[in-house]
């Protein structure tokens, strides 16, 4: 797995060259100005993530929700705006995969699953249990043998 991943970042700046004379020789100008606008773009994800996250950390915490989905999130978008700032197709498309990963829902949906962590054991075993049907409510009383 290391060898690949290194064989990888090895290869990208060659595709990377390669990619930017063949689109240049195609495109012209046209690719050029491509190049410039990602740049501008990536430049301004980072600013406007930079700017924000340390808010929105502070509104999540103050709300009680859980920072790692806002955390991994600006990781990703800030990754993301460091791809848009290599000039290049290659880092362009994994940037742009990147971006529409949603990983917030992932995150809040397996929240909703897992119960929380400081509950009681007991009270996790009574839910467990009750969802088998093993307990039935209701009234009872006591009665006394006749003897």
């Amino acid at each position: 797995m290391r060898s690949i991943l290194l064989f990888c970042l090895i290869l990208l700046p060659f595709a990377e060259i390669w990619g930017i004379f063949r689109f240049g020789s195609l495109y012209g100008w046209w690719f050029l100005l491509y190049l410039i606008v990602m740049v501008i773009l990536g430049w301004r994800l980072i600013q406007e993530e930079k700017t924000l996250v340390l808010s929105r950390l502070m509104s999540v915490m103050a709300h009680g929700g859980n920072p790692i989905a806002l955390i991994l999130g600006a990781a990703k978008n800030l990754m993301a705006g460091g791809l848009f700032l290599f000039p290049g197709i290659f880092t362009d498309i994994i940037a742009i995969i990147l971006l529409l990963i949603p990983i917030q829902e992932d995150i809040k949906r397996q929240d909703q699953t897992e119960s929380n962590p400081f509950e009681n054991k007991d009270s996790v075993n009574k839910k467990n249990n009750s969802k088998k049907g093993d307990i039935i409510e209701g009234e009872y009383r006591r009665e006394e043998d006749p003897e």
